[in-house]
């Protein structure tokens, strides 16, 4: 069901080897945010994220690379006055840390622990996946 004035997001939550997690900036935006999209109509979440990130980021995955950790509303840094239905994933594997921006994201950043203060991000990455994140 689609309400007023939300946008419904499929992310996930992605480290490489050294444990830095993957944020994708779109362009023209200045937050950093994780990767994902939006839901297309009758497109299940899972099926968006692994649109989204071989569309953006040229990855392959399957459903049992991904466990959902919550679905949480925060307010759209991209659009004012929207708010974001994000359904939050977490890869179950590190991947490459050399990867490239396409579609329509301007660049991809690796953030470690330390710089997490340092990152203007988005309000889902910084209300539900840097805490989980940082919990494992």
């Amino acid at each position: 069901m689609k309400l007023k004035n939300y946008i419904e997001i499929a992310v996930c939550i992605i480290t490489n080897d050294r444990n830095e997690l993957l944020t994708v900036r779109k362009t023209g935006s200045t937050y950093y945010q994780l990767p994902g999209g939006k839901l297309e109509p009758q497109e299940s979440a899972m099926a968006t994220l692994l649109r989204e990130l071989r569309e953006e980021l040229n990855l392959e995955f399957e459903e049992s690379d991904f466990r959902l950790v919550k679905i949480h509303e925060a307010d759209a840094v991209n659009e004012r006055g929207m708010r974001v239905r994000g359904h939050v994933f977490r890869c179950a594997r590190p991947i490459p840390m050399s990867l490239s921006a396409n579609a329509e994201l301007e660049e991809v950043r690796w953030v470690g622990p330390e710089e997490v203060d340092a990152v203007k991000l988005a309000n889902l990455l910084r209300q539900v996946a840097i805490p989980e994140w940082l919990r494992h």
